[in-house]
């Protein structure tokens, strides 16, 4: 008797034991923070087989094998949310279990809101693509900020569509440090106002502006290293004061918008490393060209491109790498009675991060295939 009593004292201090090693903190996919717990004592997963006993939704598989891969090599560890959020959860998986390819009308009305999309006040503003931007040439460019990384080595950019909305890519999001902010109207990293000479008149942008995170939403089925879906949602903590220097970039919504050409020239614009340096201060931009899905299907053999997917080429494209993911690929468009600036893709797989060679064309998340995906976020 004394031996069981002795087994039994061995095995509860095994399991605390177990229990303490394994609460170590870490971030699940979503970028909020968890513990890393054994999955039968974590009450999201728990919630989820309530939720779906029998057939498990894909999205909700993938966001579960992610959760794993943050915690040390084990079987049964998960990163478990701190607070599950479990009625936001039961909504996202109505919407899941309805479909994801609808417009939201409110989503859509919020985007058809955005009167002033697509323009920029800079005097005489004609881009070129291949050099350093101009001070307000692409007012809707926006920086994403990291927790514990003062150096800013982990650069991301994102575009701002609404007064409320920056769209960056999931890659961005997920893997990161936690996104602590967004910077808007922001030009050259060093300046705190940043001009420039145009003819015989010096050109000034008032001081970028930084907003906190409300929530990000990331598309249910990204896979972390994989091509598709690579799209999220930042809503930010404070309305947006639209100005010369800050303004959104349209999106297609509407059917002359959505016209495209396989050969269309796209601008591509951030902070990344160029070929003949670090990464640059200095807001930078590129030309690239949109050529037919098959090109990309020649490199990515192990990835299928489909039509989710903008592949283009370009000798500029090399430039597109490490500090351009997330922004956006845009260019002047019909839009309305008048032309405007207009995003078509979000930056994933392009330049020399991913040995995209002078002949290697890009990858680019298509913002038509998202449309529906994105109206639904816009709450």
């Amino acid at each position: 008797m004394q031996y069981i009593v002795i087994l039994h004292a061995w095995l509860i201090l095994c399991v605390l034991s177990g229990l303490v090693f394994s609460q170590r903190r870490c971030r699940n996919p979503n970028n909020k923070e968890g513990l890393c717990l054994q999955f039968q004592y974590c009450p999201f997963v728990q919630h989820i087989y309530k939720l779906y006993p029998d057939d498990m939704p894909k999205y909700i598989v993938n966001q579960l094998r992610q959760m794993f891969m943050q915690c040390p090599a084990t079987t049964n560890h998960i990163c478990c949310p701190v607070q599950a959020p479990f009625q936001r959860i039961e909504v996202r998986m109505r919407m899941e279990d309805s479909r994801l390819d609808y417009y939201d009308r409110r989503g859509l009305k919020l985007l058809q809101s955005v009167k002033d999309c697509g323009n920029n006040s800079i005097p005489s503003s004609k881009i070129s693509g291949g050099s350093k931007a101009r001070p307000g040439d692409f007012p809707w460019m926006a920086l994403i900020k990291y927790d514990k990384d003062p150096n800013g080595e982990v650069r991301c950019g994102g575009s701002l569509i609404s007064k409320w909305h920056i769209l960056t890519a999931a890659h961005c999001i997920q893997n990161r440090p936690q996104v602590t902010a967004v910077r808007l109207g922001e030009h050259n990293l060093d300046t705190e106002e940043d001009c420039q000479l145009l003819g015989v008149r010096l050109y000034c942008i008032p001081p970028y502006e930084e907003y906190g995170v409300r929530s990000i939403a990331v598309h249910p089925y990204y896979v972390h290293g994989r091509i598709h879906y690579d799209i999220a949602i930042i809503k930010l903590n404070r309305e947006v004061e639209l100005k010369r220097h800050i303004n959104p970039v349209c999106l297609p919504i509407n059917q002359p918008s959505q016209i495209l050409t396989y050969d269309q020239s796209f601008f591509v614009v951030g902070w990344g490393k160029t070929d003949k340096t670090d990464a640059p201060t200095t807001l930078q931009e590129a030309l690239i060209t949109r050529t037919n899905l098959d090109e990309c299907r020649k490199f990515y053999i192990n990835s299928e491109v489909n039509d989710d997917l903008i592949c283009a080429t370009g000798k500029e494209l090399k430039h597109t790498c490490k500090g351009d993911s997330g922004g956006p690929v845009f260019f002047k468009h019909p839009f309305g009675n008048t032309h405007r600036y207009v995003q078509y893709g979000v930056v994933s797989l392009g330049g020399n991060q991913y040995g995209v060679t002078k002949r290697q064309p890009g990858i680019f998340t298509s913002v038509i295939a998202m449309l529906p995906w994105i109206t639904q976020q816009l709450q």
